[in-house]
């Protein structure tokens, strides 16, 4: 009966140890998001010191840096997550 707890509780902690090594993976990718969204915000600023077609130019090239910035931040998650599953235990 001991050996069945003991058993029991090293499961436990395992399934423990792994949710809080995900952690600081999901950290990172919060990080990664909300530093994307302000080298948005600071791009968008300097695009309202230009006028006509060179301030639309500018924002969508800061619209598309947004976009391929969080882009890259999900697909790094995926790719952990993924690296996480096929990693041997």
């Amino acid at each position: 009966m001991k050996r069945i707890i003991g058993m029991a509780a090293a499961v436990l902690c395992g399934a423990s140890l792994s949710a809080m090594a995900a952690a600081p993976e999901r950290a990172d990718l919060k990080a990664d998001k909300a530093q994307a969204k302000a080298d948005y915000q600071a791009a968008k600023a300097a695009c309202k010191k230009m006028d006509g077609d060179a301030k639309r130019d500018c924002e969508k090239e800061a619209r598309a840096n947004y976009k391929a910035t969080k882009k890259t931040a999900k697909a790094n998650e995926e790719a952990r997550d993924e690296a996480r599953e096929h990693s041997p235990k």
